[in-house]
Formats: structure tokens, C-alpha cells, sequence
């Protein structure tokens, strides 16, 4: 009968997974943020001057007590947020890898960064809906919006697990005779693992050529008593 093997108890996740899969997030959501943001402020050279200038933006917009133009326009909003998008999206990417690499200052950054994103965005689509009445550009601040705070729910939970199980203060510090692997899936180059497989088979065929022997010269004592008899 064979013996009941033991159950396999499961792997506990390691320290701060919470908070690098958050960097997964960040740097994803950047990186897309930053690519559709910069694919519009290019597409944008497409259109015709008259198209891109928008002259009547200029005067639509909150004004001051003053008589003039308003301080801010409709032009300066469409370019202000079009900018804070693009930095935005750098901004998440290189916080993400800080979350990544398990840095304490991350989840500081990924909530100011994720906070002031919900403050903007707020504030974009209130004027773009109330000043220039853009659906288009009120549903994409929407989104915006929505994002980011989902973000910084993300940056909630990670300051969290951070503050609770803060990583050693020499995490990025490599031991003294630390060996740089040759890849994530190797850790010596192929060469030498190439001569290691063949120390190895030589080893092997040593093992059998002797045990060959050994049933060779087994083989002739059977059949030396055999002729003796």
C-alpha cells in the first residue's frame, strides 16, 4: 500500500504583494495615459489652423470683475489638461516602478499624485460642462476622474500595507558576493551551463561503463563455475 502523502500547504505571498501589484497598476494606466494623451496632442497637428486655434475659445470662460478677457478660457483649459494628462501619465509610470521596487516614499507619491488628479479633473469638468457645455470633453474628464480615483483608492491600500510591513532599510542593497544572474531564467551563462551538462553526462557514462564492467566480469565468472562443474 502506499503511503498517504502529505498535503502541500500553500504558498504565503510575499511581503507587500499588495503594493506591487498597485505598481503593476500605476505603471499600466501611465503608460496608456501618456501614449493616448500624446497620440491626441499630435493628431491634433492633422486638423485644419482654424480648427486648431478655436479663436472663439479665447472668450468664453470665468471671468474677474474686470472688464477684458476671461482668465481662464476655453483654450487655456483644453491645453492645460491636455498637458497635466501627458505629466500625469509619466508621473504614474515612474511612481509605479517605485511601487514595484517596493520604495517607502511610493505610496506618498502615488496619493499626492492620484489626490491632485481627482482635484483637477474635478475642476475640468465642472468648466467644461457649466463654461463650455462640451459633452465630448466633460465625459472624457469623467473617465479621467473616475480613474483616478480608483487610483488612489489603490495608493490608500498600498500606504497602508507599507506603514504596517515597511521593507528593511537595505531591501536595494545587493550581499558582498552577490552573483548577477545571466537572466531571470538563468543564472549562469550558457556556456558554463553547457560544460556543466557535459561534466555531467561524463560523469553519467563513467557510472554505466562500470557497471557494464561489473556486469561483464559477472557474466564470465557465471560462466567460468559453470564450466567448472
Amino acid at each position: 500500500m502506499d503511503e498517504p502523502v502529505a498535503p502541500i500547504p500553500p504558498a504565503e505571498p510575499p511581503p507587500r504583494a499588495f503594493t506591487q501589484g498597485v505598481g503593476t497598476v500605476y505603471q499600466f494606466t501611465g503608460v496608456l495615459l501618456f501614449l493616448s494623451m500624446m497620440a491626441v496632442c499630435c493628431g491634433s497637428g492633422l486638423m485644419s489652423m482654424e480648427t486648431a486655434k478655436r479663436a472663439d475659445l479665447a472668450e468664453v470662460g470665468w471671468h474677474l470683475p474686470l472688464p477684458g478677457s476671461p482668465f481662464y478660457s476655453g483654450q487655456k483649459a483644453i491645453s492645460v489638461s491636455l498637458t497635466l494628462a501627458v505629466g500625469w501619465g509619466v508621473a504614474l509610470a515612474t511612481i509605479g516602478l517605485g511601487l514595484q521596487g517596493q520604495r517607502r516614499r511610493a505610496p506618498d507619491g502615488a496619493l499626492v499624485a492620484s489626490g491632485l488628479g481627482v482635484l483637477c479633473w474635478v475642476f475640468h469638468a465642472v468648466f467644461f460642462a457649466f463654461e463650455l457645455r462640451s459633452v465630448g470633453l466633460t465625459l472624457v474628464c469623467l473617465v479621467l476622474l473616475v480613474i483616478f480615483i480608483g487610483l488612489f483608492a489603490l495608493a490608500v491600500g498600498a500606504w497602508r500595507e507599507m506603514r504596517v510591513n515597511p521593507p528593511p532599510v537595505d531591501l536595494t542593497i545587493l550581499p558582498p558576493g552577490y552573483k548577477i544572474p545571466y537572466s531571470h531564467m538563468h543564472e549562469e551563462s550558457p556556456e558554463v551551463r553547457y560544460a556543466a551538462e557535459m561534466e555531467q553526462r561524463r560523469r553519467r557514462l563513467e557510472v554505466q561503463k562500470k557497471e557494464l564492467e561489473a556486469l561483464e566480469e559477472r557474466i564470465k565468472n557465471n560462466k567460468y563455475k559453470r564450466g567448472e562443474q
